[in-house]
Order: structure tokens, then sequence, then C-alpha cells
């Protein structure tokens, strides 16, 4: 086994360090002075260094997890350079209501030389240079500007949703690694005990017939549900082992990776509570903070942008022009001259481009609002999908402790009553499997409730509330 789990809660690592950047990101509000550079692709203050590998003598939580997830992920660094790309353009297109000036420098010379006609020859050169600034002022453009400004702020907003909607993609794959991980140690730990039942039951048939009160096809039954107990069991360890894989490639460590895991709080259900009674009155409110949902807003504000920049371009425009200019030779004397003026550019005819541009993006804003409330519907289905799953995990919790426990009485009074001759091998096989389907089943029950619980806050765009 490549995976350990210990009970010893790593107190060092909680609260975590870099997740509740996903609450950050939950707001709106968060701004584009904020997007500037930060450690490991989180804000400032938030992150540490990333360490090459976890501490082997420190086991990791599910915070310790998510913390190592956004931190140690390509995809989170990608996701916030196109963020941090998104700010940069914005800035661009803030300096279009600012001067533009430039600089240039001609040097030049010539040469020339004379003969013929009885004269001598004679030769001259000559040699000057030109310096000259451009001083170039937009003054009016009557909302171009402003809309090419809205358009780069809402493009900034789409990065960072798109940031935050890839970190949590990033954050829930970890998780649910981490506790399918923990699942398939537990059910290892089922299979082997399994194995080692079958394999009295085996010992019980064989002293039976030993003893000349059983029958050979009793311990051939009972040597082929060992065989099977067996198979399940080298099947538990392929999937345990592949399970520790992918945790260690969430957390872009090789699979091979050897992971201390921490037991989950034994305290916590696993169910996100940060609903109330909102999921049934208007779960497209509810899951308002999903990040793709903040995209498909961002859309439609970008869209009423593009329409004002296509109505805008229609307008005139006003801007300053100033160039003084300087030149020196060897040759003549030296001049200085400087212009200066206001430029009225008004668009007269285009052959209608202007006027499909507009319609263009008139409709380009139409199909973002519907595509927004398409999101919304799918958000709210979404939502009520996962809550579903959540109260179903819920009653399958109680119902999987109480079959366990019958089950192992049942498979305990079972293995006695063969064992005094009072029942035949099928009653004991029969326990037997029963045992062996309720400890899968009680795995599956205990950490399916944590599952679905992390994904319906997924659902909801609040996974921080469910793992901090």
């Amino acid at each position: 086994m490549i995976v350990r789990v210990s009970r010893r809660v790593n107190k060092r690592l909680r609260p975590a360090r870099l997740f509740p950047l996903l609450g950050l990101l939950a707001s709106p509000a968060l701004s584009a002075e904020r997007v500037g550079p930060a450690p490991d692709f989180t804000l400032a203050g938030f992150a540490p260094a990333c360490a090459a590998r976890p501490d082997p003598a420190q086991p990791l939580d599910l915070a310790a997890i998510a913390d190592l997830a956004l931190c140690r992920n390509p995809a989170t660094a990608s996701a916030w350079a196109a963020t941090r790309a998104a700010a940069a353009r914005e800035v661009q297109a803030r300096s279009l209501y600012g001067p533009r000036l430039d600089a240039s420098v001609q040097p030049g010379g010539s040469v020339s030389r004379r003969w013929g006609g009885g004269f001598p020859a004679a030769s001259d050169s000559a040699a000057s240079v030109t310096a000259t600034l451009s001083l170039g002022w937009l003054l009016t453009d009557f909302g171009g500007r402003a809309a090419q400004l809205g358009l780069a702020a809402e493009a900034r907003e789409q990065a960072l949703a798109a940031f935050a909607d890839r970190a949590q993609a990033v954050v829930l794959e970890a998780a649910l690694a981490y506790f399918d991980t923990l699942a398939a140690a537990e059910a290892l730990v089922a299979a082997e005990a399994n194995a080692v039942f079958a394999a009295t039951s085996l010992e019980a048939a064989a002293a039976r017939e030993r003893a000349g009160v059983g029958i050979r096809s009793d311990r051939l039954q009972a040597d082929a549900a060992l065989a099977d107990a067996e198979l399940r069991l080298a099947r538990a360890r392929g999937t345990a082992a592949t399970q520790s894989g992918r945790l260690a490639t969430a957390l872009d460590l090789p699979p091979g990776t050897v992971l201390r895991l921490a037991e989950p709080e034994p305290g916590r259900s696993g169910r996100f509570t940060g609903l109330g009674a909102a999921p049934r009155t208007d779960l497209a409110e509810t899951a308002r903070a999903r990040p793709d949902l903040r995209l498909a807003r961002s859309l439609v504000t970008s869209a009423d942008a593009g329409v004002r920049a296509a109505e805008a371009a229609r307008r005139p425009t006003v801007s300053l022009g100033a160039s003084p200019s300087l030149s020196a030779g060897t040759q003549g004397p030296d001049t200085a001259v400087a212009s200066a003026g206001l430029t009225l550019s008004v668009p007269l005819f285009d052959s209608g481009g202007r006027t499909a541009a507009v319609e263009a993006a008139r409709r380009d804003a139409e199909r973002a609002r519907a595509d927004a409330e398409t999101s919304r519907l799918q958000a709210a289905q979404d939502v009520w999908a996962r809550l579903q799953a959540v109260e179903v995990a819920e009653a399958s919790l109680s119902t999987a402790a109480r079959l366990l426990a019958s089950a192992e009485e049942a498979a305990d009074l079972a293995r006695g009553r063969y064992r005094a001759g009072l029942a035949g091998i099928t009653e004991l096989l029969n326990a037997q499997g029963s045992l062996a389907s309720a400890r899968e089943q009680a795995v599956a029950a205990r950490y399916g409730l944590r599952t679905a619980g992390l994904q319906l806050a997924r659902a909801v765009g609040l996974l921080h509330e469910e793992i901090r």
C-alpha cells in the first residue's frame, strides 16, 4: 500500500492557508486592483511557498489537500496567468484616455561630386539631423473609449470567474480523490476481513469432513467462497493503489508517492449546511455564487458594452495634435518648426458596415441573455439533483449501519451453528456473502455522504464552506 491512514490530525495545517481564496473569489466585489502579482496564484498574504513534496511525517487532512491542490496544480497557474493578462489589458484600455507622445530622430547626409566642362573636379558633403516630437490626444469620441474600457473590465471579471471555476474544479477533484482513497483503504480492510472469515469457514468445513460429519461438497463450496474472497481482495488492493495514484496526480505528484492521510473529523457528517431553506424556494438564487453563473452575467454586461462600442463607432471624434521639430546641419541655418491643431473626424459613409456592426452587437447581446438564462436553469437543476443525492446518502447511512450490524450478528450465529452441526454450508455461505456485501455498502455509505456534500457545495459555488 502507498497510502497510510493516520488517526492523528495535523493541527499545524489547519485552517487552510490557500483555500480562503475561493471564498474571496465567490464575492463579485473582487476588483481589478487586487489582481496583481501574488505567490502561488492567490492573493498576497494567503499562500506560503509551495513545498516540493508534502512532509511524510505529517498526515494530510482535507484542508491540507485543498491547499496543496491549489498551490501545486498547473491548471491553477494557467488560470491565474490568464486573470493577470486580462487585468493588464484593462489597464491598457484605460490608457486610451491619456495623451500619447512619440519622439523620432532622423539623421542624414549627402555627398556630391562635379567634373567636366573644363572645370576642375569638385566634391561637396553635408550632414543633417532632424528631431521631432509628436503629441496626440483623443479629446472625445462620444462613448467609444468608455465602451472599450467596459469590455476590458468585463473580460477581467470573466477571467476571475474562470479562475474561480478552475480552482474549485481542482479542489473538488482533489477532495473527491482524498475521500475515494480513504474509502478504498477501508474497503481493502473489509476485503481482508472477508477473506479471513472465508478462511475460517473453509477450516470449519474441512474439520467436519475429517471428522466424518461433513461432506466433500461442503468443503469445495467453502473453498470456492474463499477463492472468491481472495479475488475480491486482489481487486480491492488494485483499487486502493489506483485511487492513491489519482490523489497524488491531483496534487501534481508522481502517482507512486507515499501519502499519509488523516482520517476525517468524526464530528462532521459531510453534509453541506450552507443552504438553509433556500434550495426548496429558489434554487437559481442559491447557486448565484457559482463561478459559471458569474461568467454568464459578465458576458451579458460585456455584450451590452459591445453594443455601445459599435454605436460609438458611428459618432465623430475630436483629437488634439502637436508636433515640434528641430533640424540642424553642416550647411544652411538651423530651423525649428512647431505645429498644433484640432482634428474633427466624422464618419460619413461606409456602405452600411457600421450599421450592420451595431445590429450584430445587439443580436449578440440577446444571445448572451438567453445563454445566461439557460445557465441559470441548468444551475438550478444541478443544485436540485445534488440536494437529492445528499438526502439519499443520508438515508442510506443509517440503513447501511443497521445492515452491517445485523449481517455481523447473523454471520457469527451461522458460523457457530455450522460448527455445532445445526446448520448447513449454504446458511453459512449466505451469511458470509451478506456480511461481505454489508461491509462494502457501509464503506460506500459513509464516504458517499461526504462526497455528495462536496458536490452539492460545488453546485452552489461555495465549496470553501464545506472544506474549511
